[in-house]
C-alpha cells in the first residue's frame, strides 16, 4: 500500500492532472463536492477520488486539496497534496515518487523494465488524464464510492463526518442559512439503497436545506425509504 505519510525519497515526476477542471467546476457550480470515478486500463483499474471539505455552515473551504488514487485490482491507495490554481489555472498538480510508479506498474501487472523503456509514467499518467471525464452525474459517484466504500472509510475518513456512525438515524432541517454539510452527505453514497435513489435524496436534502443524522448501533429496521418519503414530502410543500 502507499500512503501519504511515508517517508518517500525518490521523485519520479510531477504531473498536472489538467483533465480534472472540468468536473472540478460542475461539482463547485452544483454544490456537489465530492468527484469519483474509474478509469481501466487493461487489467488495471484507477479510480480517482477528490473530497472538498466544508465548514459548519456546509461552505466549501478553499485550501490544500487531495486527490485519491485507488488502484482497485492490488487495492493500493495513493494519496497527494493537489498543487496549482485549481478553480481559475486548472491545475491540478501531483508528486509522484518511485514508490507509487512501482505501485503503479504492479496494478497493470507490470514487472519492472530491463531496459526502462517499456513503461514511461507520464505517458501513461498523459492517457489517464485525457480519458478523465468532463462531467459526472451524480449517481454515477454514488456508484462508484459505494463499489469502494471499505477502502473510502480506511483511507479518507478525513473527509467523513463521524465516520463510524454508519447507521442512518433521521433527517431534518437546519438552521437558517446553513447548507447540508458534505461530509455528512457522503455517507449517503455508500448506503445500499439504489443510487438513482441517494442521489434524489441527496438533491432533495440540498434544496430543503436538511440533513442527514446517523448513529454507531444499527436500527431494528432500515430507516431510508422512511427518510425518503419523508424528505420527498418537505420537499413538495409549496
Amino acid at each position: 500500500m502507499v500512503h501519504a505519510n511515508q517517508e518517500e525519497k525518490t521523485l519520479t515526476i510531477e504531473f498536472n492532472f489538467t483533465g480534472l477542471h472540468p468536473a472540478f467546476l460542475e461539482a463547485v457550480q452544483r454544490h456537489e463536492p465530492s468527484i469519483a470515478f474509474t478509469l481501466t486500463d487493461g487489467i488495471g483499474k484507477f479510480t480517482f477520488l477528490l473530497f472538498m471539505k466544508t465548514d459548519s455552515a456546509g461552505k466549501i473551504v478553499w485550501g490544500q486539496q487531495e486527490l485519491f488514487i485507488l488502484l482497485a485490482r492490488t487495492q493500493g491507495m495513493i494519496r497527494r497534496g493537489l498543487y496549482g490554481n485549481h478553480r481559475a489555472g486548472g491545475d491540478f498538480t501531483v508528486y509522484l515518487t518511485d514508490e507509487h510508479e512501482n505501485a503503479i506498474r504492479a496494478e497493470l501487472g507490470l514487472g519492472k523494465s530491463a531496459t526502462g523503456n517499456a513503461f514511461v509514467l507520464r505517458d501513461f499518467l498523459a492517457k489517464l488524464n485525457g480519458l478523465i471525464p468532463t462531467s459526472i452525474p451524480l449517481e454515477a459517484k454514488t456508484a462508484v464510492i459505494r463499489e469502494h466504500r471499505v477502502a473510502i472509510k480506511a483511507h479518507c475518513a478525513d473527509y467523513i463526518d463521524k465516520a463510524a456512525r454508519v447507521y442512518l438515524l433521521r433527517a431534518g432541517p437546519l438552521a437558517d442559512g446553513k447548507r447540508p454539510r458534505e461530509e455528512t452527505l457522503r455517507k449517503l453514497y455508500m448506503l445500499d439503497a439504489s443510487r438513482e435513489d441517494v442521489a434524489a435524496l441527496i438533491r432533495n436534502l440540498k434544496q430543503i436545506r436538511w440533513t442527514t443524522f446517523w448513529t454507531d448501533k444499527q436500527p431494528t429496521s432500515d430507516k431510508f425509504a422512511e427518510i425518503f418519503a419523508k424528505v420527498a414530502g418537505a420537499t413538495s410543500k409549496p
